[in-house]
């Protein structure tokens, strides 16, 4: 006959073995969808549910990619995001206090909306921190070369954009679709390792405006893929060119995933440029190498001998004396040696004028060059003929 002691040791040591799957333990699980809390596992099956758990998971769909880890390694941690700034070495009343953060703000995106290496118009935040930042004398600086300020293109012409940048490993342009803002800034041999890009928005009917411009809209745009000429000179093509209209063309320079770059202090010269310039129907073109232009030695800057001129310096090009405006009715007297008198006697504007005599049909004045001597000479304004004086 079995002992009481047998029997109390059977039950026992059986519910024993009941308890085992109990939570808290530390088990080796290769079940599929085990729904435990607070167990501690070696887990080789995918879709575990299990909440709370410490498991080294050796199934699909993990987090620990080229064995990165999520914890954020104490020495990467930066004590200047302890303090708002306020009460430091420099604070200066009207100083907006910093947020803090004891940690990076490595969870500073938690809640919202995640860029993730996409181009989020309704806005998102990003958690990618901002990378390698450049020294001082390893800056970025842009200089836009073509268009030229005041340039005046003819519409509908293919023309290109040059722009000369210092210090940027450029040709460095990644997928914008899947990866913008989505890597750190870099830099390969002390330079940010990037491109650039150009824009160019209508500025209405003025060069000068004096509202800021719609900055959804532009009516050219062209990120930069390539090294260019290898010595920093970069260039993109406007093919079709533009419509008749003022414009402003500026840079965009960007680390490789399309973030602005990052610069070393605040107090320093830009890393973008901007020119203005003009597109004008086919036929109108006067700009610098065209006959006409209202720039040439200085035409248009002898203190107002314009000013009677009713329009002449557009002309069909009649200002192409170097300075000496013709077509001034002889009212611009002694103007720099340049009396252009709506060319009368085919003198190219260039008589020195003494005296002019008022109502008169004649004037004093030294002889062209053909006519040698010292003797003084008098010009008839009707017959244009010189005369000796007595």
């Amino acid at each position: 006959m079995v002992s009481t002691k047998y029997l109390w040791a059977t039950a026992l040591f059986g519910l024993a073995i009941a308890q085992q799957n109990q939570q808290g333990q530390q088990q080796q699980n290769n079940n599929n969808n085990n729904n435990q809390q607070g167990q501690q596992g070696q887990q080789n099956n995918n879709n575990n549910n299990n909440q709370g758990q410490q498991n080294n998971n050796n199934n699909n769909n993990n987090n620990n990619n080229n064995g990165a880890t999520a914890t954020l390694d104490p020495e990467v941690i930066q004590t200047g995001s302890f303090v708002d700034g306020t009460q430091d070495a420099g604070a200066e009343e009207g100083q907006a206090p910093s947020a803090t953060s004891q940690d990076n703000f490595i969870n500073f995106c938690k809640g919202k909306t995640l860029t993730n290496g996409l181009q989020v118009q309704g806005g998102s935040c990003n958690g990618i921190v901002m990378g390698n930042i450049p020294a001082k004398n390893q800056m970025i600086s842009s200089i836009i070369v073509n268009p030229k300020t005041n340039d005046q293109l003819e519409e509908g012409q293919d023309f290109q954009i040059q722009v000369q940048v210092d210090n940027l490993v450029a040709g460095s342009f990644t997928n914008p679709d899947t990866t913008y803002y989505a890597a750190p800034q870099d830099l390969q041999g002390g330079q940010i390792v990037g491109h650039t890009h150009v824009t160019v928005q209508d500025l209405g009917n003025s060069l000068n405006p004096t509202q800021p411009l719609d900055a959804t809209q532009f009516a050219f745009f062209k990120g930069i893929n390539d090294a260019g000429n290898g010595n920093g000179l970069l260039a993109a093509d406007v093919a079709g060119g533009l419509p008749a209209g003022n414009y402003r063309v500026c840079t965009l320079t960007s680390a490789s995933n399309h973030q602005p770059v990052i610069m070393p202090v605040a107090q320093r010269g830009t890393q973008d440029d901007c020119q203005k310039f003009t597109v004008v129907a086919a036929g109108q073109n006067n700009n610098n190498n065209n006959n006409g232009q209202n720039n040439n030695n200085g035409q248009n800057n002898n203190n107002g001998q314009n000013n009677n001129n009713n329009g002449q310096n557009n002309n069909n090009g009649q200002n192409n004396n170097n300075g000496q405006n013709n077509g001034q009715n002889g009212q611009n007297n002694g103007q720099n040696g340049q009396n252009g008198q709506n060319g009368q006697n085919g003198q190219n504007g260039q008589n020195n004028a003494v005296s002019i005599k008022s109502r008169s049909q004649y004037c004093y004045q030294s002889p062209p060059l053909s006519v040698l001597g010292s003797a003084k000479y008098e010009v008839n304004m009707n017959s244009g003929r010189w005369n000796t004086l007595s």
